[in-house]
């Protein structure tokens, strides 16, 4: 009875949330029943269902569906192209969904919860002269991204060794405290404000940025997010730039998790990872340094920093 109960699932039910994909791809809600139907008759990997677990990729599934407008704006291109064949693409439907939801959810967060920006600032100028500065001292400072900006806490440390400074951020709100804060020029640097969709920098033009760098913001970008932004990063950099990366090392223990429920909301991005991405993209692993409680992460081998250095032809 139950390998029938197996064959009628698997063969009629995707039909209905089929039809409602190819009538209008960019329906989140049909997306998620097409895959609840493919995870209940076992057809889904693995990986694809850790992931549909792990971010409650289910028609009761809240965050998915808070954000259904958004991610179908953001990834509506991405699930056209999948919706040609729906149930033949929906491992890739998966990591697309939860792509966005990640991105969209994250940068929610850090735009409502004001306070996090405020209580951050104080650490910073202690992370910057004993953590951060004495792995970067000798990079390239002439023209710096600060990516996921925040209210510029960073950027006030950078804006002092460069006199081109790009602010990236996926909320308009971080942006508009940074222009507050720092104005189109401060003491000989200029200002250069961009508005991300979460997952690239095409506002930037190729080869032109000599360092690229991320503090306390990566940690929370999952892996399909990093994997795109370092895509973009290589094209960015200049010949011999660098990218200096602080991201998640809880992958290495928590692969395929949500960062939302993990600890400190860390995502399932690895040093490993990292190391992976670097190469596909042509990028030189100059450094890699794990951190923890030494670092007041809380947990050892939480995060990770990496330096990056684009190779020269």
């Amino acid at each position: 009875m139950k390998a029938l109960l197996s064959i009628f699932q698997s063969k009629f039910a995707p039909r209905e949330p089929e039809s409602a994909i190819r009538a209008n791809p960019r329906n989140v809600s049909a997306w998620v029943r097409l895959i609840d139907a493919r995870a209940k008759s076992g057809d889904l990997s693995h990986h694809a269902m850790a992931l549909v677990n792990a971010h409650d990729l289910h028609p009761t599934g809240h965050a998915v569906h808070a954000f259904a407008e958004d991610i179908a704006k953001k990834g509506g291109e991405a699930l056209e192209r999948l919706a040609t064949h729906p149930t033949k693409n929906i491992e890739p439907a998966i990591e697309e969904l939860v792509k966005w939801k990640t991105a969209i959810q994250c940068g929610d967060s850090h735009d409502r919860s004001k306070g996090y920006f405020l209580d951050a600032e104080p650490h910073m100028e202690l992370q910057w002269t004993q953590i951060i500065f004495p792995l970067i001292k000798d990079l390239d400072f002439t023209c710096v991204l600060d990516l996921a900006c925040g209210h510029g806490r960073n950027s006030e440390f950078l804006r002092r060794r460069t006199k081109s400074l790009h602010l990236v951020d996926i909320n308009q709100s971080c942006i508009d405290a940074c222009r507050m804060r720092f104005g189109d020029t401060k003491d000989g640097t200029r200002f250069y404000y961009h508005v991300t969709d979460g997952n690239h920098l095409k506002m930037i033009p190729s080869d032109s940025v000599t360092l690229v760098y991320s503090w306390d913001s990566m940690v929370h970008f999952d892996k399909l997010i990093v994997r795109d932004y370092l895509l973009d990063i290589a094209r960015v950099l200049k010949q011999g730039g660098s990218a200096f990366l602080h991201h998640s090392n809880l992958g290495e223990t928590a692969p395929d998790s949500n960062w939302a429920t993990n600890v400190g909301t860390r995502s399932d991005m690895s040093a490993k990872i990292m190391r992976d991405y670097a190469a596909a993209n042509d990028l030189d692993v100059v450094l890699q340094k794990v951190q923890g409680r030494a670092e007041g992460w809380g947990q050892d081998g939480l995060d990770c920093v990496t330096i990056l250095h684009k190779r020269d032809l």
